[in-house]
């Protein structure tokens, strides 16, 4: 595996991972608050969050690729890794406290799908699997 092009996927991946979703949560705030939110966003646990997500991402991509290299699975790798970390969580999230399935949650997983697709689109691009000397 490149090390740079790791490097440079973790960053690109890291930056597009914040602010897409904080695009996307200061768009539909109202429609995400709960009653028992924080006042404060705990930054540095979402900063590890999106830290975590990427890496594992970055990480695990050129397995799933190799396979078959070819650009549009880069998106296709995105939702899949989205929906490993956004649904099951956001499933056990109203299955123990008081947050309903209602549309919010279809736009939320529909978000993050799309979110994780442009992510896996970007690690593609810099991976440049076009080409056959990738590593």
């Amino acid at each position: 595996m490149n090390t740079k092009k790791m490097v440079l996927a973790v960053i690109v991946a890291f930056v597009l991972s914040n602010l897409l979703t904080t695009v996307w949560y200061m768009l539909t705030d109202e429609a995400n608050t709960v009653p028992y939110r924080r006042d404060e966003i705990n930054y540095p646990a979402l900063m590890l969050n999106h830290l975590l997500y990427v890496g594992l991402i970055v990480y695990l991509f050129p397995f799933y690729y190799k396979t078959s290299p070819q650009t549009g699975r880069g998106f296709v790798f995105g939702c899949l890794a989205a929906t490993l970390m956004f649904l099951p969580q956001a499933i056990v999230v109203r299955a123990i406290w008081k947050v309903d399935f209602n549309l919010i949650f279809v736009l939320n997983t529909l978000a993050h799908l799309l979110i994780g697709g442009i992510i896996g689109l970007a690690i593609a691009f810099i991976y440049n699997y076009k080409n056959p000397n990738h590593d």
